[in-house]
C-alpha cells in the first residue's frame, strides 16, 4: 500500500492550502441545524483555549488535489463560516482576503474564480453561487441545498450576535478567523489513491484520533511545565519510547487507564479525558508529578498486555496464565482494575484477584448484564477504591462486587440459554469445562488448543442438508449456535462429516479423547430437547469452572 500521511493541522489551514473535492459517490451535505449550532458553540466555548480538536479528516490524492473520504460536513460548514465572516467585513480588502485564501482560486485559463471546495453534483452549483457569487437566494432544488442554506443563515445570525456583543468591533471576526485557521485542529490522513479508501478510513480513524489527542495533551503539559520543562520533556520522551515500541496508539489508552486508576473515570467522548487533565493538572509541580508517574508505571501496564514479560518473574506462574487468558478476549475495560491490583496488592493477593477477574469477565460475557461503558466504569471505580485503600484484599474486592458480578444462580440460568457467536469464545468455554470435568485445579485458564488441529463442531450443522428434519428453519437459526449444540473435534474429522446425520456423527464422537465430545454418545438422537438438556448439564459445570471462590 502506498504511503499514508498524517498531518496535525488547523482545519482552516487545510482549506487554505488544499484543493478539496467531495467525490461523486459521496452523500450530499446532511448536517442539521443542531450540528451546525453545536460546532459554533464548541468554538465559542473553547475560544480561549490553546487548541480544540475537531476530529479526523480522511483524504485521497496528493497535495494539489484531494478528495474527501471523511470530513465533508465539517469542512463544508467551516467554509460557510468563512463565507459569513467575509460578508460581515466592511472593508473590501478584508473580504477579498478571506475570499482568495479560503474560498476560491482564480483559474487563469477560464478567467473564472473556482471554489477551493467542490461539493457533490447535487450541491455544487448551489454552493458555488453562495461562495463565489455571494447569491443567497438561489433556487433551492434539493433537500441538501436547503440544509446548506439553513447552515449559512444560522452562521450568519450567530456572527451577527457575536458582533452585537462586541460593539461591532470587526476584530472579533479576525480573532475567529485565526482561531479556525490554526487552533481548530484536525488530523488529516491522506492516502495517495482511492484504492481501499473506505477500508482505510474505518481502520485508521481511531488511530488518527488517538495520535491527535496525545499531541494535544503533550503540548498542554509542556506549556504548563515552566521551569521544569526539561524534566517533563525527558520523562515524556522516555514514556513514549517505551510504549511506542509496542504500539504508538497505545499511549492514549494507557493515559486513560492511568487516569481512571489514580484520579477518576471519564467518558470517552468530546475530549473529556483531555478536559479533565487540564482541569486537574495545572501547575508545573503537578505536571511534573503526573508525567513522572506515567513514566514510572508504564512497565506495569505493559506487563498486563504481555504474559511473557519478565515482570511476571516475581509472581506465581498462575498470574502469567490468568493474564494470558484475559488477553485472549482482546478486551481492555478490565485493565485499570488489574493495574490497581498490581500496584496495591501483595503477590499472593494478586494471584487470587486475577482469578476473580477472569471469572467476572466470563460471567459477564455470558449474562451480558453490563454494557462495555458501564463495565469500564465499574472496573475503574473499583481501581480507584483500591488506590484509596478502601479495598485491600482479593476477598474484599470480591465482596465489593457482589451486586455487579453475576452470582451463581444468575450465571447458571443464563448459561442454560446462551448463544455464542464468536468461535474463539466458544472454544474457550468448552475447553475450560473439559478441564474442570478432568479435575484440573484451574480449569478457567486458557487451553492451548491449536485451531488448526482442534475445531469447533456444530452438532446440528450449519447446513443440515435434510439430515435433521425435526428442526424448522426458525429453530435451526435459534439453536445452531447454542452452547449445548457445540463441541470440539479434530479439524480433519470435523470436515469429513460436518453435515452428517447425528447417528453417523456419534461413531466419530465415540473415538474422541475429550469428555465433552465422547459424552454425546449418551444421546439417541439430536433434538431441541436434547440440546437444552445438554446445555443445562454444562451450565452446572460452568458455575464451578468459573468459580468465585478462592483456593
Amino acid at each position: 500500500m502506498a504511503e499514508i500521511k498524517y498531518e496535525f493541522t488547523g482545519i482552516g489551514s487545510l482549506i487554505k492550502n488544499r484543493k478539496l473535492k467531495v467525490p461523486i459517490h459521496q452523500r450530499p451535505f446532511s448536517w442539521q441545524e443542531d450540528h451546525v449550532d453545536a460546532l459554533l458553540n464548541d468554538i465559542k466555548s473553547n475560544f480561549n483555549e490553546e487548541e480544540y480538536f475537531l476530529g479526523t479528516v480522511v483524504l485521497t490524492g496528493n497535495d494539489a488535489q484531494n478528495e474527501i473520504v471523511d470530513g465533508q460536513q465539517r469542512i463544508t460548514t467551516v467554509s460557510l463560516i468563512y463565507a459569513c465572516i467575509r460578508d460581515f467585513f466592511s472593508n473590501e480588502k478584508d473580504s477579498d482576503d478571506i475570499q482568495t485564501k479560503y474560498l476560491s482560486t482564480y483559474d487563469i485559463r477560464t478567467k473564472e474564480y473556482m471554489p477551493k471546495l467542490e461539493l457533490s453534483q447535487q450541491d455544487n452549483d448551489f454552493f458555488r453561487n453562495l461562495i463565489i457569487n455571494k447569491i443567497v437566494d438561489t433556487k433551492i432544488q434539493r433537500a441538501s441545498n436547503q440544509k446548506i442554506k439553513s447552515a449559512y443563515d444560522l452562521i450568519k445570525e450567530f456572527i451577527q450576535k457575536l458582533l452585537d456583543n462586541n460593539n461591532n468591533d470587526e476584530n472579533i471576526l479576525i480573532d475567529w478567523k485565526e482561531f479556525i485557521d490554526e487552533k481548530l485542529k484536525i488530523v488529516a490522513i491522506t492516502v495517495p489513491n482511492d484504492t481501499n479508501a473506505f477500508t482505510i478510513f474505518e481502520t485508521l480513524n481511531d488511530r488518527g484520533l488517538a495520535l491527535a489527542q496525545v499531541d494535544l495533551l503533550k503540548n498542554y503539559l509542556y506549556s504548563k511545565a515552566n521551569t521544569r520543562l526539561d524534566e517533563v520533556q525527558k520523562s515524556w520522551i522516555e514514556l513514549v519510547s517505551k510504549i511506542e515500541s509496542e504500539d504508538e496508539t497505545l499511549l492514549l489508552t494507557y493515559i486513560k487507564h492511568f487516569w481512571f486508576t489514580y484520579y477518576y473515570f471519564v467518558r470517552e467522548r468530546n475530549n473529556e479525558l483531555f478536559k479533565s487533565i487540564k482541569s486537574d493538572i495545572k501547575t508545573s509541580t503537578s505536571v511534573t508529578t503526573f508525567v513522572n508517574n506515567l513514566k514510572n508505571d508504564v512497565d506495569v501496564y505493559l506487563a498486563i498486555l504481555n504474559h511473557n514479560s519478565s515482570f511476571w518473574d516475581n509472581y506465581d506462574n498462575l498470574c502469567r496464565s490468568h493474564i494470558e487468558t484475559l488477553n485472549y478476549f482482546n478486551l481492555e475495560q478490565y485493565r485499570p482494575l488489574v493495574f490497581a491490583i498490581l500496584k496495591k496488592f501483595s503477590p499472593e493477593e494478586v494471584k487470587k484477584a486475577l482469578k476473580l477477574i477472569v471469572s467476572w469477565l466470563v460471567r459477564n460475557l455470558i449474562v451480558g448484564a453490563m454494557g462495555g461503558g458501564t463495565l469500564e466504569k465499574a472496573y475503574a471505580d473499583k481501581a480507584k477504591a483500591m488506590f484509596s485503600n478502601s479495598i485491600k484484599t482479593a476477598a474484599e474486592l470480591r465482596d465489593s462486587l457482589i451486586s455487579i458480578i453475576p452470582q451463581d444462580e444468575v450465571f447458571r440460568e443464563q448459561f442454560k440459554i446462551a448463544t455464542v457467536s464468536q468461535a474463539k469464545n466458544a472454544r474457550y468455554y468448552l475447553s475450560s469445562i473439559e478441564n474442570y470435568k478432568r479435575g484440573k485445579q484451574h480449569p478457567e485458564l486458557l487451553v492451548n488448543l491449536n485451531p488448526d488441529s482442534v475445531n469447533l463442531e456444530h452438532i446440528l450443522p450449519q447446513n443440515p442438508e435434510g439430515n435433521y428434519p425435526t428442526f424448522t428453519d426458525e429453530q435451526h437459526s435459534a439453536y445452531y449456535k447454542r452452547i449445548g449444540n457445540l463441541t470440539l473435534m479434530k479439524t480433519k474429522e470435523n470436515n469429513d462429516f460436518k453435515s452428517s446425520k447425528f447417528s453417523d456423527k456419534k461413531t466419530k464422537y465415540a473415538e474422541s479423547e475429550l469428555w465433552i465430545t465422547n459424552s454425546l454418545c449418551e444421546y439417541d438422537d439430536w433434538t431441541i430437547e436434547k440440546i437444552n438438556e445438554r446445555q443445562s448439564s454444562l451450565a452446572e459445570l460452568a458455575v464451578n469452572t468459573w468459580s468465585l471462590k478462592f483456593d
